[in-house]
């Protein structure tokens, strides 16, 4: 039988630039932007900041502060942009975060909701400013470019091999950025946070990770902080050891670098040693600077409680109630985050129901859980909402919809709720029923205040908060719900959160990190006495009691991340550096449009979003392709708009042997729903003999148009598919004696139903639980001029089943009919069939349409009884760990993430009439999984398998590919 070959290796790059292209550390959601807003763009000298509907207060703010990180950040590292760095600013996302992207263009997208948690981005004078420093370092770090690459960029343009500096390790990139973010005079950025202090304490205890491990994403605590964490200290190291101006030193000695990943090369030319040679001096100072931080506190006494429990990771806040229930959080990156209950007595805790991760609550003995967590909202947006829990059932009531609710507690009777409300980076307090219906705004802030943590009174006259003011930053304050205003309770610099009440309303216990470790304190309302109740080495956070006598709970900081802890004997430590202020009133605020403090913006021009300079071909690379049958000649670009409404990757080529045009074009426009793409595609697939003497070249056409609707939520995605789809098959060479094949066509129209709730965690080994199912209705008759006729149904269901500790069990069922005479199924190979998108398939969804090959392993794809109109198809596998690695090499860039293994059996049938076949063709096997890393940080399962068939056709075969076979 031949073999058909099909060789484009100019798709590998096309594929890493639609990647580049669709890559958001965000969330997913269904579609980029919300198609409801309305977009403007303004223009200053050196950014193009685009933003909606009731932004452009904020917007000003943004360009001004922008213009001045610029003014700063350009001559620290000797580099300023040919052209204006574009910024997207948006108000989608109830969460802190922002990104750049130097591929195809400068961009930069800034989430404006301000933190309100301890991550370490709560250190800030200003959320704009540092997330804005943050990012315009990587805009300025990435894009710079001297010798070699920045000449060659005149000829190839904006190619992504011509920007040495993003061909590093992220801890590296993300560590210069979270470096130049940090002021530790002023107290600002994580570098000086006593957050990533706690973090990296721990990490010298136990022994800090080597750099083959650092070098890559990790799923081992402290996970994704990790390159931040080391990037921020080991910057901190150079400048301590080197001196600071060796920074941009290294920037500048790395720029001109046209080889990729001669990282150690630089460091050495820089600092006269590798990183490798480094990394144990490294070592040494992030141990001595953290044994003094350890050492002060053994002095004073360590007093911290035991651990209750051994989730690790991240276990978040915990309330005891009065009859000593425990209600607290978990996310171990095993299974899915949940809410937990644990009963006075009972010998362990127990799932009250799965949550969404960043969920916060309040329990009322009574009234049950007031739940606050994200959820996906019209398809693009992620918006925190409030859902009521019952504590003895763990049955969850949707209060809130799209409302954007980040707090919430209840009053003492249960009969109603105070919540922290945010839109445009403005904090408000609302008061509700109990059914999340809105009563009455109690309070809006009108200079970038934001409210984090609330509790409220035993007696329901006011409610307590952390909450950040310009130039105070974060301190208690009590708001009286009658007088509607806020009373400070602290004025110093320390960073305070998670208050609680006491039961009898005279004190309240919070968290803060007064001499620059976070521990649990009292505050004694009467006398403005500031307590410590711990002294841990680690940190100690959402502190509860039942009484002021009873045990403490909090939750504390360990090897592998977090857990909670039990204090039974509490005694109380005077905190002598701080003197506690008299109260001080502020007057009720008024509403504004900002919840920033806004600022004289430079000369700007405000204009109607426009997308088109984004989708000119700022890039591009050859398309060469020489051998037998076939030289071809061309070139590969891409090109997205800031908002990505429009992107397209195009591998254009000339065959010169077969006088065609070859190549790949898709188009995705994301601006209104649906979601619309466009495909047309010409490849040449060579035959051999059996001595790999190529015999025929045969053309294949794709010319596609799709339309998706997708329905996204955090748990599940619906998408409903509509497609018209034209394939041709031509023979364009035959060799002599080579029988010529007839040219076929098929004018399908097709429609498919998708829906995915698989579900996968940092430690998962592949998909954990869940199911997808994919069901498709195809016609080749609908559109006329088919060679092919009859409709086709396919129903693929994948289950996958968590068996514990990472194990796996994972079926498959596929069953297609077809009418008449379509293009027939068929079976056999070992490819993957993994429903996620190929790199160059789409960058949204891939297409469900005409999948018409299906794996059986051990098998040949097209054997003898595989081939007919109707199939089936099952597989059962058996996927379990092996070995978590995390280990990597800096050049060659390639990392080993983990290994698992799989033991499976397939069963398949192909034939053309009756209900079922005659015979069922059978096969087993193992497969050993690489998960590993490439280029740093790119994702690539292989696996190597063997598998056996037991009936005709059949044969033992070893086989390598990449991606899960399902």
């Amino acid at each position: 039988m031949n073999r058909v070959r099909a060789r484009c290796y100019a798709r590998l790059l096309a594929g890493a630039a639609a990647w580049m292209l669709g890559w958001s550390p965000a969330l997913q959601a269904g579609i980029s932007h919300d198609p409801g807003l309305t977009w403007k763009s303004l223009r200053s000298a050196h950014f193009v900041v685009h933003f909606h509907d009731a932004e452009e207060p904020l917007a000003r703010t943004t360009i001004a502060i922008a213009e001045r990180v610029h003014a700063r950040l350009t001559r620290k590292f000797n580099w300023v942009p040919d052209v204006p760095t574009d910024i997207v600013l948006t108000d989608g996302f109830d969460v802190s975060n922002g990104y750049a992207q130097v591929f195809p263009s400068n961009r930069m997208t800034l989430y404006v909701s301000p933190p309100d948690t301890i991550n370490g981005l709560e250190e800030h004078d200003g959320w704009l400013e540092t997330v804005i420093t943050h990012e315009y370092t990587h805009i300025l770090h990435l894009d710079k470019a001297a010798g070699a690459p920045r000449f060659l960029r005149h000829i190839f343009g904006r190619n992504f091999l011509l920007f040495p500096n993003t061909l590093q390790p992220g801890w590296l990139i993300e560590g210069l950025a979270t470096y130049t973010e940090t002021d530790a005079e002023h107290g600002h950025g994580r570098g000086q946070s006593a957050y990533f202090d706690m973090l990296m304490r721990l990490e010298a205890r136990d022994g800090i990770k080597p750099v083959s491990q650092v070098n890559q994403p990790i799923a081992t605590w402290p996970a994704g902080d990790t390159p931040y964490l080391y990037g921020v200290q080991f910057h901190n190291y150079i400048a301590a050891r080197h001196g600071a101006d060796s920074i941009p030193k290294l920037v500048e000695n790395y720029s001109d670098n046209l080889i990729p990943f001669f990282v150690n090369s630089n460091s050495r030319q820089v600092l006269g040693k590798s990183i490798k040679d480094l990394w144990p001096d490294f070592d040494e100072y992030v141990k001595n600077k953290y044994a003094n931080q350890t050492q002060s506190i053994q002095e004073k006494g360590v007093r911290q409680g035991t651990r209750i429990t051994e989730h690790g990771y991240y276990t978040g806040a915990v309330r005891v109630l009065p009859d000593g229930r425990l209600i607290y959080l978990i996310r171990d990156g095993k299974s899915e985050p949940a809410l937990m209950r644990w009963l006075p007595g009972g010998a362990s805790p127990e799932r009250l129901t799965s949550v969404h991760p960043g969920a916060r609550f309040d329990v009322h003995p009574v009234a049950g859980v007031l739940l606050a967590q994200p959820e996906i909202f019209h398809n693009a947006n992620l918006y925190y909402d409030l859902y009521r829990v019952d504590i003895d059932s763990g049955r969850t009531r949707r209060l809130t919809h799209g409302a954007r609710y980040r707090y919430g507690v209840w009053s003492p009777e249960g009969d109603s709720i105070v919540a922290v409300h945010q839109a445009l980076g403005v904090n408000s307090l609302h008061r509700l029923t109990p059914a999340g219906q809105v009563l009455e705004t109690l309070w809006t802030a009108h200079d970038g205040e934001v409210l984090a943590a609330m509790s409220g009174s035993p007696g329901g006259a006011s409610v307590v908060a952390a909450v950040w003011r310009p130039g105070s930053g974060w301190n208690l304050e009590q708001f009286s719900l009658a007088q509607r205003r806020w009373t400070a309770l602290t004025h110093d610099t320390a960073v305070k959160a998670d208050p609680q009440f006491s039961s009898d309303g005279a004190s309240i216990i919070f968290t803060s990190d007064h001499d620059g470790v976070y521990n649990v304190r009292r505050l004694t309302l009467a006398t403005g006495d500031i307590t410590t109740l711990t002294n841990v080495e680690s940190g100690a956070f959402h502190p509860s009691q039942a009484t002021p006598a009873a045990p403490l709970y909090y939750t504390g900081a360990g090897r592998n991340g977090f857990d909670l802890y039990r204090l039974d004997q509490v005694r109380e430590q005077r905190l002598s550096i701080v003197s506690a202020p008299a109260a001080k009133t502020q007057p009720p605020a008024s509403p504004a449009p900002t919840g920033l403090a806004l600022e004289a913006a430079p000369a700007v021009i405000v204009e109607d979003y426009s997308p088109y300079s984004g989708l000119r071909p700022r890039w591009w690379v050859p398309h060469v392709v020489v051998e037998t049958g076939r030289t071809e000649l061309g070139i590969v670009t891409s090109a997205s708009d800031a908002l990505a409404r429009h992107t397209y990757t195009a591998d254009v080529a000339y065959d010169f042997r077969n006088n065609w045009v070859v190549g790949d074009f898709n188009y995705v426009y994301d601006r209104w729903y649906p979601i619309f793409k466009l495909r047309s595609a010409r490849y040449d697939q060579i035959e051999t003999d059996g001595n790999d003497k190529a015999v025929r070249v045969r053309r294949s056409d794709t010319y596609q148009t799709e339309v998706i609707f997708p329905l996204v939520s955090y748990r599940q995605r619906w998408s409903l598919h509509a497609t018209t789809l034209r394939i041709q098959d031509t023979d364009g060479w035959t060799a002599a004696g080579t029988r010529a094949l007839p040219d076929t066509t098929d004018n399908v129209l097709g429609a498919a139903l998708v829906f995915d709730s698989t579900r996968r965690y940092a430690f998962s080994i592949s998909r954990g639980n869940g199911r997808h199912v994919q069901v498709v209705a195809e016609s080749s008759d609908a559109l006329g001029g088919s060679d092919y006729t009859g409709k086709v149904y396919t129903l693929d269901w994948r289950e996958f089943v968590a068996l514990g500790e990472q194990h796996v069990l994972a079926l498959r069922l596929v069953g297609g009919w077809g009418e008449e005479q379509p293009r027939p199924f068929q079976l056999g190979g070992s490819r993957s069939a993994v429903l996620t998108p190929p790199l160059l398939a789409g960058l949204d969804y891939a297409s469900p349409f005409y999948q018409r090959d299906q794996a059986l392993r051990g098998y040949l794809l097209g054997t003898p009884g595989l081939v007919g109109r109707r199939m089936a198809l099952s597989t059962l596998e058996w996927r379990f760990p092996v070995r978590r690695i995390e280990r990597g090499i800096m050049a060659p860039p390639l990392a080993l993430h983990q290994i698992f293994g799989s033991v499976f059996v397939d069963a398949g049938a192909a034939w053309n009439n009756g209900n079922r076949p005659e015979t069922y063709f059978t096969s087993a096997g193992v497969e050993a999984h690489a998960d590993t890393i490439l280029f740093y940080n790119l994702g690539l399962n292989l696996r190597l398998g063997y598998a056996h068939g037991y009936n005709e056709g059949g044969d033992n075969r070893i086989y390598l590919r990449a991606g899960t076979s399902f």
